[in-house]
């Protein structure tokens, strides 16, 4: 399989209806076989306190060495004698080894704190990294979003009140149990604390679960017909029911508000009649604004990075609060963007928890993987964060 946003993986879950997968690349050639590939080439630059070090230790020890082979000729001149033996000693003894000790016990100090505050770091190298960056590159979904679009907002259509569209839009959503439905069972509760309904066989309850043909969803009970889908298809739907009925005039404005927005719009209907929308969006983890303002105020500029359209990410991107976005972008431009900064001298760090993020996550001088990611984004990055939050 490619690496679309219509491919599948080993793993994947079918969480309604059903799909038909074309198996279209090569042995060697699938998307795990090129993350694999990009993230055995990423190779992590040394730190500036790394380098200084290295230079330091190469500097000393060569002082050293000099001043070791110096004092056989002394010691002759002063009449004196001095033993092979007793020069290896003094040379080691002078030797500075203790000074790359000293930077392994930092590393650990700094990786116990971190765990203090459920961060997981798996060496004490990205410990000393991460007081250098100034840059830090985020992935959307599952990072600064919760990854499943959820119910933000009830719009009715004229002459309908949002509670009413909220409680046809429970009805719809009772039998739908992808997080998507759920959420709007949930939204009703908390705007107007509309409960479950507690319907049984008397009610003649007959469930339409989606499918792609429909691309609806909803319930028929006591002669009433409810649906929740896509647009067109249920204007066709209600248009099947009444061919006369009238389609709100507000309905296509409030549907083009949505999607401009990077939402998804899911039209509401009761028997004839166009109730409003349904507004899902995909939702910012709670407190990641008040985060990434947070880096803003030290001096970092952060940037979001997602294959979303530019529609879709500019408004996510605003919502955040990032200094920067890409939208569209493949793991390879992940990487590229990565080793762009790197090149004009930036620290990087990068924060990611999907399959498609382990090669940037390799690359980046600080690799932070959610704990909810997947096992290769765990495994590429150099930093663990157990709340993934």
């Amino acid at each position: 399989c490619g690496g679309d946003r219509s491919a599948v993986i080993a793993g994947t879950r079918v969480l309604s209806d059903w799909i038909i997968v074309s198996i279209r690349s090569n042995p060697g050639e699938s998307f795990l076989d090129k993350m694999i590939e990009l993230v055995e080439g990423a190779v992590r630059q040394k730190t500036p306190n790394e380098i200084a070090l290295s230079i330091l230790l190469i500097s000393l020890t060569i002082v050293f060495l000099l001043a070791t082979a110096t004092i056989q000729p002394f010691v002759i001149y002063a009449g004196s004698s001095s033993t092979i033996t007793k020069l290896v000693s003094l040379f080691v003894a002078l030797a500075p080894t203790t000074i790359g000790a000293l930077l392994s016990a930092i590393g650990i100090a700094g990786m116990n704190r971190l765990l203090q505050i459920n961060v997981l770091a798996f060496s004490g190298r990205s410990v000393e990294a991460s007081g250098d960056v100034d840059v830090v590159i985020l992935d959307k979904t599952g990072t600064i979003t919760l990854g499943n679009r959820q119910a933000a907002e009830f719009i009715p259509v004229k002459n309908i009140t949002e509670k009413e569209l909220a409680e046809v839009a429970q009805y719809a959503s009772l039998s739908d149990e992808t997080p998507e439905g759920r959420s709007v069972v949930i939204l009703a509760k908390q705007r107007f604390n509309i409960r479950e309904h507690n319907l049984s066989e008397k009610d003649n309850l007959v469930f339409v679960p989606f499918t792609a043909q429909s691309r609806m969803s909803g319930i028929d009970f006591n002669g009433d017909v409810i649906r929740k889908g896509a647009t067109d298809s249920v204007i066709q739907f209600v248009k099947s029911l009444n061919n006369n009925v009238v389609i709100p005039e507000d309905l296509k404005a409030i549907v083009e508000n949505i999607s401009r927005s990077g939402g998804t719009p899911l039209v509401v209907s009761k028997n004839s009649q166009i109730m409003g929308v349904i507004y899902l969006k995909d939702i910012l983890k709670g407190g990641i604004k008040e985060k990434i303002q947070g880096l803003t105020h030290v001096g970092i500029r952060s940037v979001m990075v997602t294959g979303d359209n530019p529609l879709t990410a500019a408004a996510i991107a605003a919502e955040a609060g990032v200094s920067d976005f890409v939208a569209e972008a493949k793991p390879e431009d992940k990487l590229d963007l990565i080793k762009k900064y790197q090149a004009e001298g930036h620290m990087v760090a990068m924060i990611g928890d999907g399959t498609n993020d382990a090669p940037a996550l390799a690359k980046a001088d600080v690799g932070i993987a959610m704990n909810t990611g997947t096992a290769a984004a765990r495994e590429a990055g150099n930093m663990l964060d157990l709340d993934s939050n």
